[in-house]
């Protein structure tokens, strides 16, 4: 019988809190791809314009770059607890508005692009706190397995939920599907709700200014070159490769020429994939060249995306995008992990901020300007190019950065290292 201890990211799950965060992930995560696919619909079907479906992406994203540092100065003054469960309430009552106005009818892209702005405004504040929870939930020598629980949360939500809100749209219309988008978003809260986390958790530095705590943390983002590294490339593949998943709608209807049902099924092809990778990521034991991991994860990602947009076949796209997401999982859980890993204790929100700002900064561009190419030309042509060059880019800093040359070791002060 398989033993729980011969599992190291099953032993991260004997803690009940790590249970009720993990569950509310879960959820969350369900409803938040499932949202992504129905707006995406909703949009397309209301303006007839990729660029419109495309914007969607700048206004969640939007808020990100002015914001994340602050979110991430925050996660680490303030009570982890509280902040996760005022943000799970206000994503309820943000699609309980949409609701409302699919039910009066009444519902115009503009009040799609100024809940999804209340969204992304919401989800600055939401990463960095979660992220910085779970490393004081599973502590250092687990944080790579909790994080590779994270992201099967994360792809399982990209399993389930576009597959839902496809489903969804095509049988229920857009009302239906945000009937169970809101009990989704009630569920989540109420689990959030129950979490508890550490005394010490919300590691406060109250003797540290705040802007100088911000200035501090875009100083160490720089001063290590494995958060450089990592951040550089984040930057990349969310404004030149990841963008991919706002346009599925597009693609579905344009290129493959198959309904929302399908169309959401192609959307979950690369949950499935990570999901895959997240699982075999969690059984492993120990891990020293993280970066390894996380630099060939996104380079597979960025060769399945490049293909997928020139492919006119529902089958061959769907196999594309499931490679993609196998390399995602090396990509999504070692991002994090190694941000984690190279820095303090106190700095832990801050880097994911920083993390945040350069993720939402690269959604920010990418989206934009990937609808405009679409619009203009062709949403193949947007795509496979922009993720054609984003694969350019990254070889450099895999060339300049230690990522792959040398294992991440544990964050060390001076005075704490051999000889210091």
């Amino acid at each position: 019988m398989l033993q729980m201890r011969n599992v190291p990211a099953l032993e991260v799950l004997q803690n009940r809190n790590f249970q009720y965060l993990w569950a509310a992930r879960w959820v969350h995560e369900i409803s938040r791809r499932m949202e992504l696919i129905v707006l995406g619909y909703l949009i397309y079907h209301l303006t007839d314009s990729a660029f419109q479906v495309g914007l969607i992406s700048t206004f969640l994203n939007g808020p990100r770059p002015p914001l994340s540092l602050v979110a991430g100065m925050l996660a680490d003054r303030l009570d982890r607890w509280r902040i996760l469960a005022g943000i799970h309430a206000c994503y309820l009552v943000i699609a309980a508005g949409i609701l409302a106005l699919l039910i009066l009818d009444l519902v115009q892209p503009w009040h799609i692009f100024l809940a999804v702005l209340f969204q992304g405004t919401a989800k600055v504040l939401d990463d960095p706190t979660r992220r910085a929870a779970l490393f004081d939930l599973a502590g250092q020598e687990r944080i790579a397995h909790a994080m590779s629980l994270e992201t099967i949360t994360n792809n399982g939500g990209k399993i389930l939920g576009p597959l839902a809100g496809g489903l969804m749209v095509q049988f229920y219309g857009f009302t239906g599907a945000f009937i169970m988008l809101v009990v989704l978003d009630l569920v989540s809260a109420l689990l959030m709700f129950k979490m508890r986390l550490p005394p010490n958790a919300a590691q406060v530095v109250r003797d540290t200014r705040f802007w100088e705590g911000i200035r501090g943390g875009i100083a160490h983002s720089f001063a290590n070159k494995f958060c450089l590294g990592v951040l550089t490339i984040s930057l990349v593949m969310n404004g030149m490769v990841l963008p991919l998943q706002y346009f599925i709608p597009v693609i579905a209807t344009d290129v493959l020429k198959v309904g929302p049902a399908l169309g959401g099924l192609l959307g979950s092809a690369d949950g499935i994939g990570a999901l895959v990778g997240a699982l075999i990521i969690g059984a492993r034991r120990r891990y020293s060249y993280h970066g390894r991991y996380y630099a060939i994860g996104a380079a597979i990602v960025g060769v399945g995306v490049v293909a997928v947009a020139w492919s006119p076949w529902f089958a061959v796209s769907f196999l594309l995008l499931f490679s993609a997401g196998v390399g995602q999982a090396g990509f999504s859980t070692m991002q994090s992990t190694i941000l984690l890993l190279s820095s303090p204790a106190e700095m832990r929100g801050r880097i994911m901020g920083s993390q945040g700002l350069v993720n939402g900064l690269g959604h920010l561009i990418g989206s934009v300007e990937i609808g405009a190419i679409a619009q203009a030309f062709t949403i193949s042509l947007a795509i496979g190019v922009n993720a054609g060059i984003g694969l350019l880019l990254m070889l450099p800093v895999v060339l300049l950065t230690p990522l792959v040359r040398r294992p991440v070791v544990a964050y060390q002060r001076p005075a704490e290292r051999p000889g210091g």
